[in-house]
């Protein structure tokens, strides 16, 4: 289970899914409908508020393609002013979104709860200045300019890299968000690399980090509805929010609060929660599964295979990632064994070979024929062996409960 959290609102799967309001003081900036002045900004902020934002994100520095480079001071002048005008009038989690570890500094003395770094930790001071405020962080997935990535396979994998090293440099894990970065940051990034990464975005959560979804009224929307003008694209974005929130956003940064709001409370419902059964000591959860027996069997009818294999076929060609939480190394090492007398297999920490003694995660992989033939031999089994076979087989039940949309 994902869960995190940003200033002091907390974010992930037990959740609801979070409004970042996005508040630009730089003229440059694409869609003309958020910038603000120093003065301007509280009002906007104010209204952003009283819509239903939870977090407000300040940027000073436009990052749209073609922008021009500011100063540090101009970054300064800008933000600032109107940074304290809303800690000094509104209680709201307030992230600032730049990537000079200088300017996030003095930000989080201020006041501000979170830095959004477009830049993936380019700046090698920002993360030690993260932690040292005791601040939250975002992190986009950049390898050397902001949102350079193409490819869902590099963006986790840079993701990964840049949330460790955040770690490394003291900022807590629970403070940390990532961003695939969607978006025209780059000539060679089409909307069709753009609509790819939006697909998958369910694989973001390999990284077990809270997702940001940054989609709002951006050009792959308005070159696929031929809507260039970022006024006219805010049905659009709403289709695609609906879609990054139901693949598991935690956070949809929009400049749209108001519109946005319906839009992310029925995606998250018909999101719904995992599969998962505890009880006080251990959790069983679903992280992934593929195919069902009963669609299954439909097709076989289809291709006209014969009826008596069936029951076996269909087991054979579900497949199912359960995360299981709370064993003891040996209880670890079993499950090992079990699985891979059936031709599955389990992922163990390596410290269980060593009998650590602190309670570990084991990853189950297999189908689940495989899985029913460890849950039977598991209920048999004495100490917490029975115990866990029944919260594998209520956990795997529950993919299709009706449960987990209540």
């Amino acid at each position: 289970m994902i869960k995190g959290i940003l200033g002091a609102v907390p974010v992930g799967d037990s959740y609801p899914v979070r409004l970042m309001g996005v508040i630009n003081l730089s003229r440059e900036s694409f869609y003309k409908g958020s910038v603000a002045g120093p003065h301007e900004a509280l009002a906007l902020a104010t209204a952003m508020q009283e819509e239903g934002a939870d977090i407000i994100d300040l940027g000073a520095v436009s990052t749209a393609p073609g922008s021009p480079a500011i100063s540090e001071s101009l970054e300064r002048e800008r933000l600032f002013p109107a940074l304290r005008n809303i800690l000094e009038n509104l209680d709201i989690t307030v992230s600032v979104d730049t990537q000079r570890s200088g300017i996030d500094a003095d930000a989080l003395s201020l006041g501000a709860d979170c830095i959004n770094d477009v830049s993936g930790l380019s700046d090698p001071g920002m993360a030690a200045s993260v932690a040292g405020h005791d601040g939250s962080l975002i992190i986009m997935a950049t390898r050397q300019k902001a949102g350079d990535l193409l490819d869902m396979g590099e963006i986790i994998s840079i993701l990964g890299e840049r949330a460790r090293a955040a770690v490394s440099g003291g900022v807590g894990q629970d403070k940390i968000s990532v961003d695939p970065g969607i978006g025209k940051w780059i000539p060679e990034k089409t909307p069709a690399h753009d609509l790819a990464i939006l697909s998958g975005m369910q694989r973001l959560r390999a990284l077990g980090r809270p997702v940001v979804a940054a989609l709002s009224r951006k050009s792959f929307i308005g070159q696929r509805l031929n809507k260039p003008d970022p006024f006219q694209r805010l049905s659009g974005t709403l289709a695609a929010t609906a879609i990054a929130v139901y693949l598991g956003a935690h956070i949809v940064r929009t400049h749209d609060i108001a519109a946005t709001r319906d839009t992310i409370a029925m995606a998250q419902a018909i999101r719904g929660r995992s599969a998962r059964s505890s009880d006080e000591e251990m959790e069983v959860e679903v992280l992934g599964y593929l195919g069902q027996g009963e669609d299954m069997a439909e097709i076989l009818r289809r291709t006209e295979v014969d009826e008596r294999g069936y029951g076996t076929i269909c087991k054979k060609s579900s497949f199912r990632i359960l995360s299981v939480r709370g064993l003891s190394s040996m209880e670890a090492i079993i499950i090992k064994q079990e699985m891979l007398a059936r031709g599955g297999d389990a992922a163990i920490p390596k410290l269980a070979l060593r009998c650590d003694p602190r309670p570990e995660e084991v990853l189950i992989f297999g189908t689940t024929y495989q899985i029913s033939g460890l849950v039977k031999n598991l209920s048999s089994q004495p100490f917490r062996l029975s115990s866990l076979a029944e919260r594998i087989a209520e956990a795997v039940a529950m993919i299709d409960s009706p449960e987990l949309y209540r």
